[in-house]
């Protein structure tokens, strides 16, 4: 992806324009596209000049220096990236990291530019892989494709809670897909149709492997002491803001409650549900985060997270929230999870792990090790219900496994 380099002259536009990075950088690395934007900077594909053919990812933050457009990113903020990225080197499904700069020309700290120089994994994200997928016609990810993909997550999601970190920021945005993987969508297998209005009669096609890796870790933080992913954390001593976005955040930190490394896990469910469905699109979806809340309630069943909420009453005295009044009021039914995903898309054992990284009351939440220890991993050889059918793909529409507001008005 080229940048931009549009020549209006309005605000918006010269916004988009990337600006020269400062001569420390410029002359480690050369600049080669830009692979992502968010709200705190950008992330470019470089190559650094030393050897000429080492390929890199470079996460720019901004300090100040960059023209007001992006938002100002804290040392605290830079530090604690850059810790727990330091922390998770070496795992095969983490984005390594390699360096990070400091632009020191504005004579002020705080007004230069940070940059973390990482592990180039890939330019496409789990997110436009799986668009692109369904934008190609190419079918729904196969059981034994998801079970593929989940063992990568929940074993880098382990690893990053061993080493004492929430990550906190799980959703198909913070996955890089490799290459290799996305390079399959521009180059599908043929058609069944040969051209004579007969179908081929091929063996079901073997499942593909897709290379994976957690990256960005912006919003993650430490583990509270006594670690450990099923570690409570208090919401008030939180030392930064919660990230997660709405389709993402699991039912307690709606409530603004204590949570801990369960929320991760059912980041991680969401991304699997998204991976079954096959469309692209976030599983949970609502006007507002009260209506994304209702949603998920009324798919995974709100027994668990009520139970929970009469175990953890509230303050005496505080303010109960629109989330909390939403929650109370959910019926206690088992949720419609298993309609959408039937045993003819996922087996029984691939529902144990589903379902227990999505449910609701989060003391009952898998964490990913346990998740890991489920028979769905446990077998390498594909059960027959795992192997991709032959004839025509399933395919849903692209709002079919997407929950849209259900709020009454």
């Amino acid at each position: 992806m080229a940048s931009s380099t549009c020549s209006s002259t309005s605000a918006g536009a010269a916004a988009t324009i990337d600006a020269p990075w400062p001569p420390e950088m410029a002359e480690r690395y050369e600049r080669l596209e830009k692979l992502g934007e968010g709200i705190f900077g950008r992330v470019y594909k470089a190559r650094e000049r030393a050897d000429g053919r080492q390929i890199v990812a470079v996460k720019q933050l901004s300090g100040g220096g960059s023209g007001g457009a992006w938002v100002q990113t804290g040392f605290v903020e830079l530090a604690r990236e850059v810790t727990s990225l330091n922390k998770c080197r070496g795992h095969p499904s983490i984005v390594g990291f390699r360096n990070v700069h400091a632009d020191t020309t504005r004579g002020n700290d705080d007004d230069g530019d940070c940059f973390i120089v990482m592990e180039y994994a890939g330019r496409m994200n789990l997110r436009t892989y799986m668009v692109s997928r369904a934008l190609h016609g190419l079918p729904p990810l196969c059981e034994a494709e998801v079970r593929g993909v989940m063992r990568q997550l929940l074993d880098a999601i382990n690893v990053v809670h061993r080493v004492g970190i929430l990550h906190r920021d799980v959703k198909p945005e913070n996955v890089v897909v490799d290459d290799a993987t996305a390079d399959r969508i521009r180059n599908p297998p043929p058609p069944d149709d040969d051209g004579t209005n007969k179908k081929k009669q091929r063996p079901p096609q073997p499942p593909e492997e897709i290379k994976c890796k957690v990256c960005d870790f912006g919003a993650s933080e430490p583990m509270p002491v006594a670690a450990g992913a099923a570690s409570w954390r208090r919401r008030e001593n939180s030392p930064s803001p919660l990230a997660t976005s709405d389709p993402y955040r699991a039912p307690e930190l709606f409530l603004g409650t204590d949570y801990d490394g369960r929320v991760d896990s059912w980041g991680l469910g969401c991304v699997m549900a998204e991976l079954l469905a096959g469309t692209g699109a976030a599983f949970f979806q609502g006007k507002t985060e009260e209506d994304v809340l209702a949603n998920m309630l009324a798919v995974v069943g709100a027994a668990g997270i009520k139970d929970w909420m009469r175990r953890r009453p509230c303050k005496p005295g505080s303010r109960v929230s629109a989330a909390e009044k939403r929650a109370r009021g959910c019926p206690e039914t088992g949720g419609r999870l298993r309609e959408m995903f039937p045993e003819k898309v996922l087996s029984e054992a691939g529902f144990e792990v589903l379902s227990g990284l999505l449910e609701s009351d989060p003391e009952d939440r898998l964490i990913a090790a346990e998740a890991l220890r489920k028979p769905w991993f446990a077998d390498e050889e594909l059960r027959p219900d795992e192997r991709r059918r032959g004839g025509r793909p399933r395919r849903r529409g692209l709002l079919g496994a997407c929950f849209m507001s259900c709020a009454r008005r």
